[in-house]
């Protein structure tokens, strides 16, 4: 009886272990879309309620839709070679984003809380939209 019953186990466990699992997906390739923003140094304003530096730029591409579902990256070029993701320090400064539907304000201050500096040369930014799906 002992035999037939790991003959039953072997069996059980060769035919279970011959099962696979398959998967059907559909993917679908949903596009990040790429802004590419460069703001002079005349682009930055002093906000005195709280000592940074904030350039506001107009971003109709963040619609109510982006706003609520997507996300929404920024990365600033410094050095004319290579993008940093906000927030970022920077030189002592802390460079940081926020938005709204229609509008990205990208904020300047210094990195222990102090007053912000404004940049002395023009700053790229590359704001990356991702979709996302709910």
């Amino acid at each position: 009886m002992k035999q037939l019953s790991i003959l039953a186990l072997l069996f059980t466990l060769f035919f279970a272990s011959s099962c696979t699992k398959e998967y059907n997906t559909i993917e679908e390739v949903i596009p990040n879309r790429t802004i590419v923003y460069t703001v002079p140094v005349s682009g930055w304003s002093f906000n005195s309620s709280d000592g940074t530096y904030i350039t506001n730029i107009n971003m109709p591409e963040i619609d109510n839709v982006v706003f609520e579902n997507d996300g929404v990256v920024v990365a600033a070029m410094f050095d004319s070679n290579t993008y940093e993701v906000l927030p970022q320090v920077y030189g002592g400064y802390s460079y940081t984003y926020y938005y709204k539907p229609g509008l990205l304000t990208v904020s300047v201050q210094g990195a222990n809380g102090s007053q912000g500096v404004k940049p002395n040369n023009p700053i790229t930014f590359k704001i990356v939209l991702i979709p996302s799906e709910q």
